[in-house]
């Protein structure tokens, strides 16, 4: 390395019964950290390393709740009842302060609210973008404060803050004031048995939950200053930049993540949240009875097992030591080598994970129901996931694929989310120069390829030539190639507006010279993303159909991104279309390809072989 719906088991840091004063004199009457608990069903439901455990409020068992609290028109899709009890809550100026991250394309929102059935004392909203915080006084007077917001810090990150100084409310976004209005009383006027309840609003977006769009609630005694609400803009800004999830909590921010088995070895990355060395103990049979150890302190850590037995089951587990000799174990987990050379075998295909952990996460669970020997990642692992942007790793990508990563090893290419490949280097242990590489599995060949690099994929271009001498030299039964972006796509307007009138070129002809490459060097099938959707064509050759001598194109788009759609006339080359997020799977059988996609819901969308 060069440098169906599942329910979410909410994870919060709750304090309030050990207030602490930060930012000035403010006393924190409590602190909500969420955070998905993503995790695989049945004995593979182990987290790895440390996490924050949920509170346990004063109904465990039973309690009758009132009608729903509709926002913005929308009914909650997700209810979290008692935070905070009438006692707890603050009766004169106080703060509520807010981290969302909102990286989706469609309208979701939030509401925490302290009120009963007579309706909120105050609440704090967000919905499709806009921010509204709402206080009932004592003397009856109805205050509101709304403002739009379309952007945030590094595109999708909101630090909202909200104070009632007891003469005015304020709202604040990323350390700015967007709004205020005058209160005629100091006072919150509270009814009985009040209490503080959070709300999702998800209806447009399947599976996302509230540690999806929300990382962070706190709840102060005392108003903020300008100076108090820039430090706690601040404190996120730090937060995210270094890619935490659970705070001052020792956690893995990264994996474990297999990379890049083979008969006789596996590549491991993993993150922790501050320097660690580290002890790795795997084996065939518990307890483990194989250790090895990382003595250098490090953030981002890799190792190859290496010497194991081919086509054989391993259990494996990482502890990690910090500078002051505190352990954190990842939990026991496993993964299986490289099959023989004659050895039937299955892979799964992902494209485009994207900004959509709740997403990744779902289709991850799909996928290890089919328990197949590796994941093909078609690249836009992130959305934008470039040096500036680590979040995107931790929060979203990490969060949602590690339950199936630490178990399926992942041989990836690139995307144009990632292209400076500042992390995808970082978090992936591949052959040198790792953006392009090729392996073996079983009787087939694959040639994995950066296509960011267009002009490198052109006659002459250093993958183009890397590629022709590889493939010319391969004894593979089967060739495959993937890369990211579409030599051919039927897709409605990356290649010309078709819906406005435009002709589309339905391809990127900057792949032309790999396409007749392709075709002349007897390539099965090319496996590509880019565009956030499904499609496979008829074997292809000469910009004709050919069965007996075509080359297959697929394109499997649709495990994250914002989804997109087609042009509003079929092509000539398309045999399937579909819209939609989804997984692909591969068996291969000597001379047998047998292929199927499904949908988010499991469905099964297409299905075909080839025999040879």
């Amino acid at each position: 390395m060069s440098h169906a719906r599942s329910l979410l088991v909410l994870v919060f840091l709750f304090s309030s019964c050990l207030p602490s004063l930060v930012h000035g004199q403010s006393e924190r009457i409590a602190d909500w950290t969420f955070h998905p608990n993503y995790t695989l069903a049945r004995k593979a439901a182990n987290y790895p390393g440390n996490k924050l455990d949920p509170p346990k409020g004063r109904f465990e068992r039973f309690k009758r709740l009132g009608g729903p609290v509709l926002y913005q028109g929308q009914t909650p899709t997700q209810r979290i009842s008692d935070l905070l009890q009438d006692t707890e809550l603050p009766k004169s100026a106080f703060t509520l302060e807010m981290y969302v991250l909102n990286h989706v394309n469609q309208p979701v929102g939030t509401l925490v609210s302290a009120g009963g059935d007579k309706g909120p004392s105050w609440y704090l909203g967000y919905y499709d973008k806009e921010l509204s915080f709402f206080l009932k006084n004592a003397e009856g007077q109805e205050l509101l404060v709304s403002s739009e917001v379309k952007r945030g810090w590094k595109n999708y990150w909101l630090h909202v803050v909200a104070v009632f100084t007891g003469e005015e409310l304020q709202l604040y976004v990323n350390g700015d004031l967007k709004g205020k209005i005058s209160s005629a009383s100091d006072q919150v006027q509270y009814e009985a048995e009040a209490a503080v309840e959070l709300y999702g609003y998800f209806a447009n977006e399947p599976f996302m939950e509230v540690p999806n769009l929300i990382k962070k609630i706190n709840l102060y005694s005392e108003a903020w200053n300008n100076t108090e609400i820039a430090d706690g803009f601040e404190d996120m800004q730090a937060q995210v930049t270094k890619g935490l999830l659970f705070g001052d909590l020792f956690h893995f921010t990264a994996g474990p993540y297999l990379n890049f088995a083979r008969q006789d070895r596996i590549n491991i990355v993993w993150e922790t949240d501050r320097p660690t060395t580290a002890v790795i103990r795997y084996g065939t049979t518990l307890p483990l009875d194989r250790e090895t150890s990382i003595d250098t302190f490090a953030y981002i850590h890799e190792i190859t097992l290496k010497d194991l037995q081919v086509a054989t089951p391993y259990y494996y587990e990482i502890e990690a030591i910090d500078e002051n000799s505190e352990r954190m174990k990842s939990s026991t987990l496993t993964f299986s080598t490289a099959v023989r050379e004659d050895g039937a075998f299955s892979f799964c295909i992902l494209g485009d994970t994207e900004s959509r952990p709740h997403i990744n996460q779902q289709l991850g669970k799909m996928v290890w129901e089919e328990r197949p020997n590796f994941i093909m990642h078609l690249g836009d692992v992130t959305d934008g996931g470039k040096a500036s942007h680590k979040f995107q790793w931790t929060q979203e990508y990490f969060t949602g694929i590690t339950p199936v990563a630490s178990r399926i090893p992942f041989f990836p290419v690139p995307g144009n989310g990632e292209s400076d490949l500042y992390w995808y280097n970082r978090y992936h242990a591949l052959p040198e120069p790792e953006s392009y590489y090729g392996f073996t599995f079983g009787n087939a060949e694959f040639f994995m390829l950066n296509s960011n690099e267009k002009e490198e994929l052109q006659v002459g271009g250093k993958q183009y030539e890397w590629l022709k001498d590889r493939i010319s030299s391969s004894k593979a039964k089967w060739k495959f190639v993937a890369h990211h972006h579409c030599p051919i796509s039927s897709d409605e307007n990356d290649f010309g507006n078709t819906w406005a009138g435009k002709i589309s070129e339905r391809g990127d002809p900057r792949f032309d010279d790999l396409k007749k490459l392709y075709e002349d060097s007897g390539v099965d099938v090319v496996f590509y993303g880019h565009v956030h959707a499904y499609e496979r064509s008829w074997p292809l050759k000469g910009g004709q159909l050919d069965e007996e001598n075509g080359v297959i194109y697929l394109k499997s788009g649709g495990a994250g991104g914002n989804l997109e759609d087609f042009t509003p006339t079929r092509s000539y080359f398309t045999n399937k279309v579909q819209y939609g997020h989804h997984y692909c799977l591969v068996n291969i059988y000597q001379g047998k390809f047998s292929f199927k996609m499904f949908d988010l819901e499991g469905r099964l969308k297409d299905f075909f072989e080839i025999e040879k």
